[in-house]
């Protein structure tokens, strides 16, 4: 496993726009995405799907002191260490040969973690553009160190197949960090995850009739609660798929790389 710190060439490119280079995409070219050409055209394709043009008004809008936090934040860290350990520590619950490559990268509101597909591998993508801190940096590396071990052998299609593959990434953050609480592990808070526990039964029943959907949007209000008329909790999908899934595996056979509907046949009514 490699760790590809694509974020210090960023951090270059602001440089030379602090020191007053003329045109930001060229000098962007030069820095950023020239190196890391590979990565970055997979990560907006992949993660962004927005067109070309888009990019390149983004990047022309980048200011040099919106970044100041970024380089706090990263001042002090050994970001290729903490992605070794994570990898090391997914290892021993679900390996993988190869393991998947690492990037650290700054977008544009790109996903905090993300899994991509990089030259045809799979691979991890953590945005630092949001990163307040490297708490839960670990944590993100082995929910998308779980996402690639199951795109490895299937695309999700349907609302079921991505509420499954989201709960086994939870299962196997929390299988290699045992120590932090669930709810960093849902990427919620404390009490996010006391309500929504409270209502299983009844959000089950809210989202079962939708498992066979391949609607983005359904995703999107199921799984993150991202449309205004969503009638759901933030993230509720995320909680119901790692419910089915912890069950699946505390049943004595289960297995991280069954199927979504093996887990979903087995779930039956969850609350």
């Amino acid at each position: 496993m490699s760790a590809h710190l694509l974020y210090e060439d960023f951090l270059r490119f602001v440089d030379a726009l602090a020191a007053g280079a003329a045109d930001p995409w060229e000098v962007y070219g030069d820095h950023y995405l020239g190196p890391n050409r590979a990565a970055l055209e997979a990560w907006w394709e992949q993660c962004m799907g927005l067109p070309r043009e888009v990019w390149v008004e983004r990047v022309r809008r980048v200011r040099p002191e919106d970044h100041g936090l970024l380089r706090e934040v990263v001042r002090e860290a050994d970001l290729e260490e903490l992605a070794q350990e994570a990898i090391a520590r997914c290892e021993l619950v679900v390996p993988m040969a190869p393991e998947p490559e690492v990037y650290f990268l700054v977008g544009f509101f790109s996903p905090d973690g993300f899994a991509f597909q990089v030259e045809g591998e799979w691979a991890i993508g953590i945005g630092m553009e949001r990163l307040g801190s490297l708490n839960l940096v670990p944590i993100l590396v082995a929910h998308e160190y779980g996402h690639c071990y199951r795109r490895r052998q299937a695309t999700p299609r349907t609302l079921g197949d991505r509420l499954v593959g989201e709960g086994f990434a939870v299962e196997v953050a929390a299988r290699s960090f045992p120590e932090r609480p669930t709810h960093d592990h849902l990427l919620m808070h404390a009490g996010q995850v006391a309500a929504v526990g409270q209502y299983e039964r009844l959000l089950w029943q809210a989202v079962k009739p939708f498992l066979e959907s391949q609607e983005e949007a359904v995703a999107a209000r199921v799984l993150y609660g991202r449309t205004g008329r969503s009638e759901l909790p933030s993230r509720a999908g995320i909680y119901m798929g790692w419910r089915l899934v912890s069950r699946f595996l505390e049943s004595g056979p289960g297995r991280f790389d069954a199927s979504a509907a093996e887990v979903l046949a087995a779930g039956g009514d969850v609350g």
